[in-house]
């Protein structure tokens, strides 16, 4: 399956639309297995540019220096960049109190997100194959998993930088392939690597199903791992069809999200979604629950490891950041030559400045086209105090109590606790962001210059 390798590899690139190709430069991670190094010697025959990382655990002794090595010399005869670091895996693990898979998960993705950062590289690509996919599928199947963790691993996910931005894609161009066809490759392209010791033990999870459970399942079914994959695919599908109905249910607000309740009641399974709608938020299976079993009752309060509350009203859960810590970031300088910045409930902020003939008038909350001749810096985005008052558009100068406009919002205490505001060097307020701008600061016809601010949420 030598040459013929490489149509099914840039079907799967174009499939699924991955940042691979000739005009970008993909990190390869390669430890010196047999998976890597076929990845890397397929790139190479399908001329596709690439640099190769690699990362020594120092958890084999001079096993993992060789391999080190090893990878290097590849690197250097195929004249690619190289890229290799040394990592006290067992320190971090106990610093952070975690396994030593895990440690090393979290370093070298950390050090993958570095790399492709300073060198502008437009993926990370692991070697995972079909098997590695199966064999994901059943661990978490084991130990409890929703769908997507019964669907596999993914094609491509994303990594965060150090603000907690997705900024590089991790993908997998390898998940077409089984395992039978990759050591087919490795034999028919004469591709060299090295043996992880550590994979012939059963001492991990992993290997356990690799090398006992699904042996026995391919007894049943010889085909095992293509029905297996099959499945994992109408698993993933199934649940891309439930998100996207669940986030019928999910709005976005200035101050947080709330789920509708009528909405969750109508669902034969209001728990499982209230589940599946707050876990990224931090809520676990035990609060979900009681949330799921309490929807009659107004008021009741949980809050997440994360710090966020879901509280219970009449008509909705209101999710939210507690007073408390909103007030520990603000407020937030903007200068003169700010043209994004990033909020701590990750929304971002985009300024804009242009003559007044250039900016088109938007209907939209979250934009807002202020005259930027009267502005006084650094403005500073805060949340409410008692007494902020402020001259809302369209009511002719009048000024208002922001007490008073968050009543006929009808928004409650912590809705208004996340209500962003824009203030001027003088303190006076611009802006309610969301929701209304003030009157003094629209564009008139002698504004001269004007500042456009969109909110992105």
């Amino acid at each position: 399956m030598d040459m013929n390798f490489i149509e099914p590899l840039f079907k799967f690139i174009k499939t699924h639309n991955l940042p691979i190709g000739e005009s970008n430069v993909s990190l390869l991670a390669v430890s010196g297995g047999m998976d890597s190094m076929c990845m890397a010697q397929l790139f190479l025959q399908a001329k596709l540019p690439f640099a190769i990382a690699h990362c020594n655990f120092q958890l084999r002794g001079t096993q993992s220096d060789e391999e080190e090595v090893f990878v290097r010399q590849f690197a250097e005869k195929v004249g690619v960049a190289f890229y290799s670091k040394r990592f006290d895996t067992r320190i971090f693990a106990e610093n952070e109190g975690v396994s030593t898979q895990m440690a090393a998960r979290n370093l070298r993705y950390a050090w993958f997100v570095d790399l492709c950062e300073q060198h502008g590289f437009s993926a990370i690509c692991t070697a995972h194959h079909l098997n590695d996919s199966v064999e994901s599928a059943l661990i978490n199947f084991t130990r409890g998993a929703s769908l997507p963790g019964l669907s596999g691993i993914p094609v491509q996910n994303w990594l965060s930088n150090v603000h907690g931005e997705p900024s590089v894609p991790v993908v997998r161009p390898l998940l077409f392939a089984d395992l039978l066809e990759m050591k087919d490759f490795a034999k028919n392209n004469d591709v060299e690597w090295r043996l992880d010791s550590s994979n012939e033990t059963d001492v991990y999870a992993r290997n356990f199903i690799r090398h006992q459970l699904i042996p026995k399942l391919s007894q049943i079914n010889p085909n095992f791992i293509q029905t297996a994959a099959r499945n994992m695919r109408r698993i993933r599908a199934a649940d891309d069809n439930l998100t996207y109905f669940l986030q019928q249910i999910i709005r976005q607000d200035p101050t947080g999200v709330s789920l509708d309740k009528v909405a969750l009641a109508q669902l034969p399974s209001p728990r499982q979604a209230i589940r599946q709608l707050l876990k990224p938020y931090g809520f676990d299976a035990e609060q979900t629950r009681q949330l799921a079993e309490n929807l009659h009752q107004v008021g009741l309060q949980i809050t997440a490891k994360t710090g966020f509350n879901a509280q219970i009203e009449r008509t909705r859960i209101w999710v939210f950041m507690p007073e408390k810590a909103l007030k520990q970031h603000s407020p937030i300088a903007i200068h003169a030559d700010d043209l994004m910045l990033r909020l701590p409930d990750s929304s971002r902020i985009m300024l804009m400045y242009a003559d007044k003939s250039a900016i088109i008038p938007e209907k939209n909350s979250d934009i807002a086209l202020i005259a930027a001749d009267s502005l006084k810096f650094p403005l500073h985005l805060r949340h409410w105090q008692a007494g902020d008052a402020f001259q809302p558009l369209g009511m002719q100068g009048k000024s208002q109590k922001l007490q008073d406009f968050f009543t006929n919002q009808k928004l409650s205490r912590p809705e208004k606790e996340r209500v962003w505001l824009l203030e001027n060097g003088d303190k006076s307020l611009i802006w309610v962001l969301g929701f209304r701008q003030d009157e003094r600061y629209k564009i008139q016809s002698e504004t001269i210059k004007t500042l456009k601010i969109n909110w992105i949420r």
